[in-house]
C-alpha cells in the first residue's frame, strides 16, 4: 500500500498553462540551504492542499510546469519519465527540481 503524501499548490497561469508546485509532507515548513541557494518549502507556496501518490501522479502528468521538492516526488518524477535526473538539484539532501513542458 503506498503511504506517501505530498502537499500540493494548483496555479492557473493567464497563459493557460497550469502550474503546480508539489512538496513532500515530510518537509513541510522546512528550510533547506546550501551555498546560495535556499529552498522554503512553505505552505504560501506550496499550497495546504494534501493528496496521495495517485493523485500526485495524474497531476505530474497534466501539468505544464512542474515545481517538486522532495525526495519521493522527485524520484517518482523520474520514474515515471518526467524528470531528468540530470537536472535534479540537491540541496543538503532534499532534491529539486523545476520542469517546463513545451508543446509545439
Amino acid at each position: 500500500m503506498n503511504t506517501m503524501s505530498y502537499f500540493i499548490n494548483i496555479i492557473n497561469l493567464d497563459t493557460g498553462e497550469i502550474m503546480i508546485s508539489i512538496a513532500d509532507k515530510e518537509i513541510m515548513g522546512k528550510k533547506f540551504e546550501d551555498k546560495d541557494i535556499i529552498i522554503d518549502v512553505s505552505p504560501n507556496f506550496y499550497g495546504n492542499k494534501l493528496i496521495n501518490e495517485e493523485e500526485a501522479l495524474i497531476y505530474l502528468k497534466s501539468a505544464d510546469i512542474l515545481i517538486l521538492t522532495g525526495s519521493n516526488i522527485v524520484n517518482k518524477a523520474i520514474k515515471e519519465g518526467l524528470v531528468n535526473p540530470d537536472s535534479v538539484l540537491e540541496i543538503n539532501g532534499v532534491k529539486h527540481v523545476q520542469v517546463f513542458k513545451f508543446s509545439y
